[in-house]
């Protein structure tokens, strides 16, 4: 099994969540250790486990394609330690405007962003770093690039 770890803005395209294939499987959350050929992944202080799809053992490949796709999406912990933008932010009952910016979806309890999206609703190449902030902290537009999601909050971008 080859472990990798993730960085904050790794889209999950060829990934599958590994609770909810274990759930579907009926097989245990560490089966995946065994798997001589798997390649399993976790973010950057996360404790989900990801797998990725087209390494899975054969006889999981129809539970595999019962599971929810990922494609674009990060855990929601991981959207905030890539942005600097607070949690609550992610939470509908909090009433933030940028909650109605973004997909958000759970999976199995795990809460996922749909970064693809975002960075396309905002125009942005994928290689472009992020970040969520009051707009009145930002420095003047010549020195600092960003993009007014709400009255409050811009996103600056390098």
């Amino acid at each position: 099994m080859q472990a990798l770890l993730l960085s904050s803005n790794h889209f999950l395209d060829n990934f599958i969540l590994n609770i909810q294939l274990s759930k579907i499987a009926g097989i245990s959350g560490n089966a995946y250790k065994y798997w001589n050929q798997g390649v399993s992944a976790r973010f950057e202080g996360g404790r989900s486990v990801f797998l990725q799809r087209s390494t899975l053992p054969q006889k999981y490949q129809n539970a595999a394609s019962k599971c929810t796709s990922l494609h674009g999406c990060v855990p929601a912990q991981a959207f905030c330690n890539f942005t600097g933008c607070a949690s609550s932010h992610l939470i509908q009952t909090n009433g933030s405007k940028l909650y109605e910016k973004l997909r958000i979806f759970s999976v199995c309890g795990i809460k996922f962003v749909d970064l693809r999206q975002f960075y396309d609703d905002l125009g942005l190449p994928y290689h472009m770093h992020i970040y969520i902030e009051k707009c009145h902290f930002f420095a003047p537009s010549p020195l600092e690039k960003k993009i007014k999601l709400t009255d409050t909050l811009c996103v600056g971008y390098y």
